[in-house]
């Protein structure tokens, strides 16, 4: 909530809402340094256990606001090294913390009291609801705060504390843990943990990586959830207190202080300390005497699981240096992993994050694609290899069975209006499915679903909560599905890509791929486009701009559906020759942000790089260059997926793509996915009268349109995903063109029924009601 500045007193800062300084900080102790030698250079006590200097950016040492040293390099088999900013033999001392917060109390106390005041506000509002409350605990600094800020708000039998234990713990937090245990001993502490042994899971999955993270589910997230259903009751509801704060990430800088169904449909997540930095945070544990966990006395400035596949190479190095036994185990899995793809221990590739990165089961000796489909003579015909459950177990998530011809053919029912005949061989690997007339695109996906649960499903529950009537369940680690109590609504299936998390991050990409480097390393520019506005098609006789400028521009206006596009002898062609939206779009100038979004809408569907971008790279995520490229398919070149990613680079850099719809924006070496918080009302009609077109369909559900991006090779992309709107806000915004535009569409948003109908109009019509 504040920066801060630094005072003339050794140590201390004073907290300011002005101040300069606006970087998250963190104490430094005397283990920290003596693990890098220190005391070779500074002199410093080593009989105290109070804070000697302060770090800015987790790296710098700085010393009443003067850097005085800094840490470089570090990974899993590499120390950092310092490098000293300073000739003179410092003199450390111990920061008087007292005096800290004496600096501090005015400011201090208004934090804390806001904080109790909330705690106690939404206890107030959500008791009269029947909720039950929770105060997540995970034995770092910020949830220490929020357990003491719960315990004066709150009387203990008020609410539970819950530990998720991951098994993945520092031993350290662990004991955290257990002292919390021991200074409120009057509060009701509860832990959360998986069924599944991580070495298990990591076995059946793969090494998790940054774009699959499906350890927050499988050992925090779920088993959290199942664990409140049993305190609370099944399916009742929830508020959880937790130590989430804005600083910590760019998507949580985008939470508001209280989020519904967030987590989970039936489960509030109210956010206390939100607006708090590590300052305050630090001030106030050590106001309060609170324990800390002593990691953070090692230097490792959060708090979590040994191996992370979003930690950064500083916590890789000190957990591996302080705790080297613990982590022996999931590091020696990763090591297992680098001599499968590289065919020998590569640390370099290990410490340089390579296990991180993947996509998929390629580099895995796990994976493998256990689903073949094929439609012939009418048919849907699935085969299954390896299957892990029993597809008639499995397939009552599709439908309810209502008629039984024999043990191997029986009829179908998807919510009593489409029937249709199932033949499963005695093994349940061979599935043949027919009349295929009777399933839309929603169903075949939905039906792939259920059979990659069958092939893939290891029982490790991150689905169950997913159910809202509980019909889903996983006993003994075999799925049961309460036939009475399923809706068919899917949410086991949708939630993730692929229906199963396993199948998600086993799944081996097919080797038939499109090239996506075609515009030769040039973005879509404003400068570009404005040279085909501004003289039409007579510009690719110009020589304003280079050659490979115009035939990037060519390729970037085909797949946008401005210039014609055919196919001759197998290779597709760019026409001089505008489409019937060229002729609509160009007048409208090359200025207007609605101009550029017609553009991007059209893109996310033809442009191979601009599609995948959309559908992996959500609202409020950071993401760098190298994290597009390994959303291309591998199996293209490394340096056709860099060409192809510094298009699209340059087009958020040179375009209003990136900064007006807020696609790209540019943080240091880093962009921003923002998401476009305003669109244009008339752009977003245009892109659901466009995903209708694709899909061939005009009525859908706004689940649905939320959820598209899981549907394996699916037609549409909803302008959920085209311009990176939240779903909430998404929601909102498709009622909104209801009231606005009722000619053009018609929605229905009640009880469980969200249904969506586009009339008989195309997309080139509602280009018309931006000219009103």
């Amino acid at each position: 909530m504040y920066g801060y500045e630094w005072t003339n007193e050794y140590g201390i800062f004073r907290l300011t809402i002005d101040a300069k300084l606006q970087k998250e900080i963190r104490p430094v102790f005397r283990e920290e340094l003596d693990f890098f030698e220190m005391y070779r250079y500074w002199d410093y006590p080593r009989d105290t256990d109070a804070p000697l200097l302060w770090a800015e950016g987790v790296r710098r040492y700085v010393m009443n606001g003067t850097c005085v040293a800094e840490a470089k390099g570090g990974g899993f088999y590499t120390k950092p090294t310092i490098e000293l900013k300073v000739d003179e033999r410092l003199q450390l001392q111990p920061i008087d913390v007292d005096r800290l917060y004496e600096v501090n109390k005015t400011l201090m106390i208004s934090l804390e009291q806001k904080a109790v005041h909330f705690i106690q506000e939404q206890y107030e509002k959500y008791k009269k609801q029947g909720y039950a409350f929770i105060c997540a605990f995970s034995g770092g600094k910020d949830s220490i705060v929020l357990l003491d800020l719960c315990a004066k708000a709150l009387a203990p039998s008020d609410f539970y504390v819950v530990f998720s234990n991951t098994g993945m713990e520092l031993s350290d937090t662990i004991r955290a843990v257990e002292k919390a245990k021991e200074h409120w001993a009057e509060l009701h502490f509860e832990e959360a943990k998986c069924h599944m042994d991580p070495s298990e899971s990591w076995e059946e999955f793969g090494p998790p990586a940054s774009k699959l993270r499906w350890c927050c589910s499988v050992h925090k997230s779920v088993p959290t959830i199942l664990l409140l259903q049993q305190l609370t009751g099944e399916n009742a509801r929830a508020v959880v207190f937790d130590g989430v704060r804005a600083k910590e990430s760019a998507r949580r800088a985008k939470y508001t202080e209280v989020g519904e169904g967030v987590k989970n449909a039936l489960q509030i997540n109210c956010h206390a300390i939100l607006k708090w930095d590590t300052a305050e945070v630090f001030v106030y544990i050590f106001h309060n005497n609170l324990m800390i966990n002593n990691a953070y006395r090692h230097g490792i400035y959060r708090v979590g699981c040994m191996v992370c596949p979003m930690s950064a190479k500083w916590q890789d190095s000190l957990i591996a240096h302080n705790y080297h036994d613990e982590m022996a185990t999931s590091l020696s899995l990763i090591e297992d992993l680098t001599m499968y793809a590289k065919g020998k221990l590569d640390k370099k590739y290990v410490e340089d994050g390579g296990w991180q990165v993947r996509a998929g089961g390629k580099i895995l000796k796990q994976g493998e694609n256990r689903i073949a489909e094929t439609i012939e003579d009418g048919k849907l015909i699935i085969d299954i290899k390896n299957a892990r459950q029993s597809w008639n177990d499995v397939v009552g998530i599709f439908g309810h069975i209502v008629e039984e011809k024999d043990d191997k053919k029986y009829v179908l029912s998807k919510h009593g209006i489409c029937e249709m005949t199932l033949t499963v061989d005695e093994a349940g690997q061979h599935i043949t499915i027919y009349p295929i007339t009777r399933l839309d695109r929603f169903d075949i996906a939905s039906l792939r679903a259920v059979a990659n649960k069958t092939a893939y499903c290891v029982g490790c529950k991150a689905c169950v909560p997913q159910c809202p009537t509980n019909a889903f369940q996983i006993i003994d680690g075999k799925i049961h599905i309460r036939e009475k109590a399923c809706v068919h609504c899917y949410n086991c299936c949708m939630y993730t890509d692929k229906g199963c998390m396993v199948a998600k991050s086993l799944y081996i990409r097919s080797d038939t791929v499109k090239n996506p480097d075609r515009y030769r390393n040039f973005g879509l520019r404003q400068s570009f486009y404005s040279h085909l506005t501004d003289n039409g098609l007579d510009c690719f006789g110009m020589t304003v701009l280079g050659k490979d400028q115009y035939k990037s521009l060519r390729y970037w206006m085909g797949d946008a559906n401005i210039l014609k596009r055919e196919e001759k002898n197998n290779k597709e062609q760019i026409l001089v020759e505008l489409t019937p939206l060229g002729e609509k779009l160009l007048p409208m100038g090359s200025y207007n942000p609605f101009v550029w979004a017609i553009l991007w809408a059209n893109l996310a569907y033809d442009s191979i790089v601009v599609r995948c971008f959309c559908l992996n790279i959500g609202a409020g995520e950071m993401f760098q260059k190298d994290d597009l490229i390994e959303w291309l398919d591998r199996d293209i070149s490394e340096k056709s997926r860099g060409q192809a990613v510094n298009s699209l680079l340059s087009t958020f850099r040179d375009s209003p793509i990136g900064s007006a719809l807020g696609q790209g924006i540019v943080v240091d070496k880093s962009y921003l996915r923002a998401g476009w918080d305003y669109p244009d009302p008339v752009a977003l009609l245009y892109s659901l009268y466009l995903y209708a077109e694709r899909t061939g369909h005009k009525s859908f559900t706004f689940s649905e349109l939320v959820n598209s991006r899981n549907v394996e090779n699916a037609n549409g992309v909803s302008p959920h995903d085209i311009y990176g709107i939240d779903a909430k806000t998404f929601k909102e915004q498709v009622q909104g063109l209801a009231v606005q535009y009722p000619k053009y569409i018609r929605v229905s948003f009640v009880a469980n029924l969200d249904n969506i109908v586009l009339e008989d109009f195309a997309s080139q019509d509602i280009l018309d009601l931006a000219e009103d």
